[in-house]
């Protein structure tokens, strides 16, 4: 089996084709998890044929006949990704969120990390939470976190946000400066793939305590501390959960 230079040269550009199809799926999960179901698909299928289409010089039994290829190779090829994408991907789906707190985290003015220089002393919250998304598609969702002390007073504290509007310097803009440069942080919006998880430190500005009250304090006297998971354009509550330690 004699191949030539042309050959090689196509088989090798057919390869590199697949390749970089697969990294990209694999390395932009949300962006194509808000895709159709036939667009993820089709991917999905152009990765499958450039792959296939790279072995084609290489096997001699299917050598000048590129047509009996694509139908008793090729074509078989794609139906388990079809098939997964629109029979079995739908099939174990399901509706809404999950979410769970896994740590708690509190930066204060006295940790020498940089909050005293920034010029404000309020303590910042930096729970570490896992939110999952049970459904087919892609979802953004902003994070709060509601207190409700022993009179039955709600404090609903959000998340600092990834972009603050407006050019002027406030406390939201000075943490998400300082703490953005940390993979580890996340910033409102969330975004969680399809029937994946995300997980991550959020961040909460604590700046509305009494006087001489620190934030464990009044976490200590609350009857209830939850978070809540909101759609960012309306604000629509989706999902909650508890926080279960400080």
């Amino acid at each position: 089996m004699n191949i030539s230079l042309r050959q090689l040269a196509f088989s090798l550009a057919s390869l590199s084709c697949s390749v970089v199809l697969v990294v990209y799926i694999s390395q932009n999960s949300f962006e194509i998890g808000s895709q159709p179901l036939v667009i993820r698909a089709l991917l999905l299928s152009m990765a499958v044929l450039a792959a296939l289409a790279a072995m084609f010089f290489f096997n001699p039994v299917f050598t000048s006949r590129p047509g009996a290829y694509f139908f008793a190779v090729c074509l078989p090829a794609l139906i388990p990704g079809a098939i997964y994408y629109m029979v079995i991907l739908p099939g174990n789906a399901d509706e809404g969120f999950t979410g769970q707190q896994l740590e708690s985290n509190l930066i204060t003015d006295s940790s020498s990390n940089g909050i005293i220089e920034i010029g404000f002393s309020y303590p910042i919250f930096t729970p570490t939470i896992s939110v999952g998304n049970k459904e087919l598609f892609s979802k953004e969702v902003n994070i709060f976190l509601r207190v409700i002390d022993g009179d039955s007073t709600s404090t609903l504290f959000r998340g600092v946000r990834d972009e603050i509007p407006g050019s002027g310097l406030s406390v939201e803009a000075s943490v998400q400066g300082l703490l953005s440069e940390n993979n580890g942080y996340l910033f409102n919006p969330i975004r969680i793939s399809p029937m994946g998880t995300t997980e991550g430190r959020v961040v909460f500005v604590i700046s509305n305590l009494e006087d001489g009250t620190s934030f464990t304090e009044a976490m200590g006297r609350a009857n209830q501390a939850t978070f809540e998971l909101r759609e960012p354009e309306t604000g629509v509550l989706l999902f909650e959960f508890p926080l279960t330690r400080i």
